[in-house]
């Protein structure tokens, strides 16, 4: 066991200068709302996966992977591996958030429900991403704790790492997040693999691994009886697909690359990677059992113990680093996404006429306001996994209007918004009125919310008024014109937003019963095959990803 050395320090700091410097670097490059938030979207297939990577990717998640296989074993994997069976439909979707062509998803819901519903959603997104940031910061900074076997304690380390992030967010914007995430998602690598091969040399090989487990096949089993049971992992697959198209980030790590396969490659790719690194995370749990003994120490700390029992002077400085960096680009980007909200969807209402200066200014100001919030309740939580389920529990309720309004062209501003209060209703009822809490509740609450949902938009669309049906050739004319064939567009009568590389619906949309025949003059031939063969890809993809983890497991496990 070590203390933090003079290496180690050396080693934070030039990180803290080198991230700094590339937030004021970025910060030059900022004219206008496209800049801010979309980085110009300028970004190509290797940025856009380092991007996607390390957005998704956070020490919280390595802390709550790890401290579940502590509790559980391997099987404590499947609390991000669950997203491994959604990589195909990501494929298919990816290219819905580029051709929006819109700075928020919050723009994305008034285009298909009106400017009711997208404040319903704006509300909703401003407490989905303090939120998220929130517990990142918790998360990271338990482990950060444990790293320093306490000599810095969480709550000091949230500071630390909040102050940082949020510091470069503001300068740069979204140019400085990418940025800083094409060199933090190599560091978030480093994080994920660094402890394993000396944990090898301390337990002396496979045969010191077993040993140090009562029950190697019980460890190793990736479905259990209880808790992390067949029917928690496919209904946590379809909750994290619809958490995923709700959460306010993904609209900047999809829609923020220069064409559509660069968002597909890059988005796809960086969920790929993040894949890969849950295996070793999962596998340092595990190993706290053998190196440390079952219930012997704080699970939230498993993997800050591993690291800080294993790794030799300057290396803990680097994993510090390397934990920072994880979630700081996060907190960046759901900062952003914070004020790309307040200021689109709520703050151009009151100022309409200003210009695009002034709306940077708002939205760095709106930025500030999420920094102060976000560290105020990071220090509400007291245990990752238990954080986790609350958000899991809470950001999917919005994805359910979503889906429905993706897919069936009938759905109305009515049915989206009792779609959201029923499953909020039905959420509220599996929690609390019939206790079902922890892994073991979890999938009956989600079961309960999706269906009530997806019923209750549904009928109440079918029962109320339908929407125009200019509004909703304008919105499915929107998703179906490829990037590059803004042609299309500006024929049909929509008009180019300056500064946002958006477009505003044809004047008298509402009225307009012409726009459907535009969808013929657009080429998609292209279009289909990549969907078709890269759907297939990615199916083959996930299989050999599973099976190749079934192996390692038995292999692990022995006879």
């Amino acid at each position: 066991m070590q203390n933090i050395t003079g290496l180690d320090a050396a080693v934070l700091i030039a990180y803290f200068v080198v991230v700094i410097a590339i937030g004021v670097a970025s910060s030059r490059l900022v004219r206008n709302r496209e800049d801010y938030f979309m980085g110009g979207r300028r970004f190509g297939k290797l940025m856009t996966t380092m991007f996607a990577f390390g957005t998704g990717t956070h020490a919280e998640s390595a802390v709550a992977v790890a401290a579940q296989s502590y509790k559980v074993g391997l099987a404590g994997i499947w609390y991000q591996w669950v997203m491994l069976f959604t990589l195909p439909l990501y494929w298919l979707l990816t290219p819905v958030f580029r051709r929006a062509r819109v700075l928020t998803t919050a723009d994305f819901f008034e285009r298909r429900f009106g400017a009711e519903f997208m404040l319903l959603y704006a509300i909703f997104a401003l407490y989905v991403t303090v939120s998220m940031t929130s517990v990142m910061l918790y998360g990271s900074a338990r482990m950060l704790e444990a790293l320093t076997d306490g000599a810095i304690s969480w709550q000091g380390m949230i500071l630390l790492v909040a102050v940082v992030s949020f510091l470069y967010g503001i300068a740069g914007g979204l140019i400085a997040a990418v940025w800083n995430d094409f060199l933090q998602g190599f560091m978030t690598i480093v994080m994920s693999l660094l402890v394993i091969p000396f944990f090898w040399m301390r337990i002396g090989g496979l045969e010191g691994f077993r040993a140090g487990l009562s029950d190697p096949q019980e460890t190793f089993r990736l479905v259990l009886s209880q808790e992390m049971t067949l029917y928690w992992i496919i209904a946590m697959t379809f909750n994290s697909l619809i958490s995923m198209l709700a959460q306010p980030h993904i609209m900047a790590n999809v829609a923020s690359a220069k064409s559509e396969m660069d968002s597909r490659v890059g988005f796809i790719s960086g969920m790929i990677l993040k894949r890969l690194m849950t295996i070793p995370w999962a596998l340092t749990g595990v190993m706290a059992i053998a190196l440390f003994g079952a219930g012997k120490i704080d699970s939230d700390h498993a993997f800050g113990a591993m690291c800080r029992e294993l790794l030799p002077s300057g290396f803990l400085g680097l994993m510090m680093a390397c934990a920072m960096a994880s979630v700081m680009d996060n907190c960046a980007v759901n900062m952003l996404s914070f004020a790309g909200i307040y200021s689109n969807s709520i703050h151009r209402r009151i100022m309409p006429a200003a210009d695009e200066k002034t709306m940077v200014n708002v939205s760095r100001l709106a930025s500030l306001a999420f920094a102060v919030v976000s560290i105020g309740l990071s220090y509400a939580f007291t245990d990752v996994p238990a954080a986790m389920r609350f958000l899991w529990q809470t950001i999917p309720l919005m994805g359910i209007p979503f889906v429905i309004g993706l897919l069936w062209r009938r759905a109305n501003r009515y049915g989206a918004f009792g779609s959201f209060l029923g499953a909020l209703g039905a959420m509220l009822v599996g929690r609390y009125a019939f206790g079902w809490e922890g892994d073991v509740g979890l999938p009956k609450t989600i079961t309960l919310f999706i269906v009530t949902g997806v019923l209750t938009g549904i009928v109440i669309s079918l029962v109320t008024k339908p929407e125009s049906k200019g509004l909703t050739d304008a919105f499915f004319l929107l998703l179906k014109t490829p990037i590059g064939q803004e042609h299309v567009l500006l024929e049909a009568g929509f008009s180019a937003m300056p500064g946002t590389n958006t477009f505003a619906p044809p004047a008298g949309v509402e009225s307009r019963q012409d726009l459907g025949q535009y969808v013929d003059r657009i080429d998609q031939a292209r279009q289909r095959h990549e969907a078709v063969y890269g759907f297939i890809a990615l199916v083959l993809v996930v299989l050999g990803m599973l099976a190749a983890v079934v192996l390692l497991a038995r292999w692990l496990a022995g006879p």
